[in-house]
C-alpha cells in the first residue's frame, strides 16, 4: 500500500504566486559558482558562534521587490533554539505577521517531525538524505532560519531562498559580480509576509533549499537538473512535494537540461524519487553518494550505480522510470516499476490507435519519452519500427484487461524491427503501450506502420488450410504441419513470434505442394541459431495475400 502523502488545496495559492522567477534563480546559481573558488579556504572562527533565545543581530537580506535584488539590513532577535537549527525573526515583523505560537509550529517541523515522519525534523532529514549541512565560518554546525518580509516581485511572492553570499566573508563577497554580503554563518530565508509563515508548504519548501546548501558544501559545480532534482526529493520526503504537473503532458522533456519550466522541477522530482526508492537501501546511500561525488550530471549517476554494487547500466535505469512514470504500479515486477510516496496521474500518449493501418513519425529528444497506445481489439496486426539509431531499446506495457494490472517487457530496434500483435491478445489486454524512451545523447527520429492483416478463413475456406505442430507443448522441438490447398501459392514463409511480437525464426521461399503431409521442425532456436527460453510462441503461415497462425508452448 503506498504511503499517503497530504496534498493541500493551497498548493494551487503556491504555484500561482511563489513560482521561482528564472531571473532570481539564475542570479543565484551563478553567485554559488563565483563562491566555489573560495570554498574551503576559510579558517573558522576560534569560538562557535552559539546563540541563545533573546539575542539579537542585524542581519544582510535582499529586498527581492526588484530585480536583481537590493541589499538591506534588518535587525532580528532569536526566537527558539534547537538542536540543528536557531529561528530568528526580524523585529518589524514580530506579532506583526510572526509571533511565538507560530515559531513554536515551524520549530516543530525543523526539529521534530515532518508530514511523513515523527523520528525527525526537516534539517535532520535533509542531513540524513543528502549529508552534513557545512559550516564553512561560523564554527557552529547549526543552521540559522531567519523569518523576514521577502516581499513579491511583479506579483510573485516568495517562500525563501538559501544565498551562497554567505557562505564566503563580507571582504570575499564585495569582490564578487555583482558585489554583496555576508552574513558569514549557514542561514536560510523565509518569508512571514506576505506568504503564511506556518503553512507547512513553507517548511517544504525550506527542506528543498536546505539540500541546495548541502550540495554547495558537497559539489559546488553540480548541474542544475540534478540540484533541483534532489531539492525536489527533499519535498516529497518532508510530504509536500510539488504537485505532478506539466510533466506528465510533455513526458517529451530531456531529463537532463534545465530550462526554469515548472514541467522541470515535476520531471527531476519524479526521476530522484525514483532512484531513492529503487536504489537506497539499508547498505547503501545512494542519494548523498550521488550528491558528494565529484562528478558531475549523469555520470555521477552512472558511477554510483558501479560504487554501490548495481549490475544494472544507467541506460535501463532510465528505460524502467519511463515505464514506472506511465503505470505506477507498485505490485508489478517486484515494485521496480511504481513509487511508494507518489501517486502519478495519467501520462500523454503521442498516439493511441483503435484502427488500422496507421502509420506514424516522431521525434524524441536525448533522455525523453515518447509514448504510443495501441487497442488490439481482435485484429490481426503487424507491427513495423524505423529507428535511426543502433540498438534503441522499447519498453512494452501491456495492460490486462478486467483488472489494472500489467505485464511489462522490453525489445531492442537495430535500425528496423518488425513485429506482431495477434488476435490473442485481445483475449489478455486492453491496451499495449509501446515506450520510445531515448536512452542516448542525441534525438532520435521514428516512425511505425499498424497494419492489420487479413486473416486466412477471409481468403481461402478452412477445408483449403491446415496447420498444426506436435507435440504440444514441447521440448526441444516441434514439428509444423501444414497444407495450403492452392494452385498459385506465392512468397510462402512461416514465421514465429514471442509474446512481445518479435519475429524469433523466419523460414522463407517454402515449396507449396499438394501433399497433404508438408512438415518444418522447429529445433527451439532464433535465426541465430541461439536456443530461445520456455514459453508461449505464436506461428503464422503466410502465402500470397492471406495468412494463419496457431499458438505453441516450450517447457523446458
Amino acid at each position: 500500500m503506498k504511503k499517503t502523502i497530504i496534498f493541500l488545496f493551497i498548493l494551487i495559492t503556491f504555484v500561482m504566486s511563489a513560482v521561482p522567477i528564472p531571473e532570481f534563480d539564475a542570479f543565484h546559481r551563478e553567485i554559488s559558482r563565483q563562491t566555489a573558488q573560495w570554498q574551503g579556504t576559510h579558517s573558522p572562527n576560534e569560538n562557535s558562534r552559539e546563540y541563545v533565545i533573546g539575542d539579537i543581530h542585524v542581519y544582510w537580506s535582499w529586498d527581492l521587490s526588484v530585480m536583481p535584488p537590493l541589499w538591506i539590513q534588518t535587525p532580528a532577535t532569536c526566537r527558539a533554539v534547537g538542536e540543528f537549527c536557531y529561528v530568528f525573526v526580524a523585529d518589524d515583523q514580530w506579532n506583526v505577521h510572526m509571533d511565538q505560537d507560530d515559531v513554536d509550529l515551524v520549530f516543530n517541523y525543523l526539529e521534530n517531525e515532518t508530514l511523513n515522519s515523527t523520528e525527525y525534523g526537516a534539517v535532520e532529514m535533509d542531513i540524513n538524505l543528502f549529508g552534513p549541512v557545512p559550516d564553512e565560518l561560523d564554527n557552529d554546525p547549526k543552521v540559522i532560519v531567519f523569518y523576514s518580509e521577502l516581499g513579491s516581485f511583479m506579483g510573485t511572492s516568495f517562500d525563501g531562498y538559501f544565498s551562497a553570499y554567505n557562505q564566503v566573508t563580507e571582504a570575499q563577497a564585495q569582490q564578487m559580480n555583482p558585489s554583496g554580503h555576508s552574513n558569514e554563518c549557514e542561514m536560510i530565508y523565509m518569508t512571514c509576509s506576505p506568504l503564511n509563515p506556518t503553512d507547512p508548504i513553507r517548511i517544504s519548501v525550506l527542506a528543498h533549499e536546505l539540500q541546495h546548501m548541502i550540495h554547495w558544501g558537497a559539489d559546488v559545480n553540480e548541474e542544475t537538473w540534478l540540484n533541483e532534482g534532489c531539492s525536489e526529493l527533499a519535498m516529497v520526503y518532508f510530504g509536500l512535494p510539488d504537485p505532478i504537473i506539466n510533466f506528465p503532458s510533455q513526458p517529451d522533456n530531456q531529463l537532463n537540461v534545465w530550462n526554469q519550466e515548472f514541467a522541470d522541477y515535476v520531471k527531476v522530482m519524479l526521476f530522484f524519487t525514483y532512484l531513492e526508492e529503487h536504489f537506497t537501501t539499508i547498505e547503501n546511500e545512494f542519494i548523498l553518494d550521488i550528491v558528494w561525488d565529484a562528478t558531475n550530471g549523469l555520470q555521477s549517476i552512472i558511477d554510483q550505480l558501479i560504487e554501490n554494487g548495481f549490475a544494472i547500466p544507467f541506460e535501463a535505469v532510465f528505460l524502467n522510470w519511463t515505464i514506472a512514470n506511465f503505470i505506477d504500479d507498485p505490485t508489478c515486477e517486484q515494485g521496480q516499476y511504481g513509487y511508494e510516496l507518489l501517486d502519478l496521474p495519467n501520462f500523454y500518449t503521442v498516439g493511441s490507435h483503435t484502427s488500422f493501418p496507421v502509420s506514424r513519425t516522431g521525434t524524441v529528444q536525448p533522455w525523453a519519452t515518447d509514448y504510443i497506445r495501441v487497442f488490439p481489439n481482435g485484429a490481426n496486426i503487424e507491427h513495423d519500427i524505423t529507428i535511426n539509431n543502433a540498438y534503441q531499446s522499447i519498453g512494452l506495457i501491456k495492460r490486462l484487461n478486467d483488472v489494472d494490472e500489467y505485464e511489462v517487457e522490453g525489445f531492442t530496434v537495430n535500425g528496423a524491427w518488425t513485429g506482431y500483435i495477434p488476435p490473442e491478445w485481445n483475449d489478455l489486454y486492453y491496451y499495449v503501450v509501446y515506450v520510445y524512451a531515448n536512452h542516448s545523447n542525441s534525438s532520435i527520429n521514428y516512425s511505425y506502420n499498424l497494419e492489420e492483416v487479413v486473416s486466412a478463413v477471409n481468403d481461402l475456406p478452412e477445408s483449403e488450410i491446415i496447420l498444426s505442430n506436435y507435440p504440444n507443448p514441447f521440448n526441444p522441438s516441434t514439428t509444423i504441419s501444414f497444407q495450403l490447398n492452392t494452385e498459385t501459392p506465392e512468397n510462402t514463409e512461416l514465421v514465429i513470434y514471442n509474446l512481445k511480437g518479435q519475429k524469433i525464426r523466419t523460414f522463407s521461399n517454402l515449396q507449396i505442394t499438394q501433399s497433404p503431409d508438408q512438415q518444418i521442425v522447429w529445433d527451439g532456436t532464433d535465426d541465430s541459431g541461439k536456443a530461445v527460453s520456455s514459453g508461449v510462441y505464436f506461428y503464422k503461415l503466410k502465402s500470397g495475400n492471406f495468412e494463419i497462425s496457431k499458438k505453441m508452448l516450450l517447457m523446458k
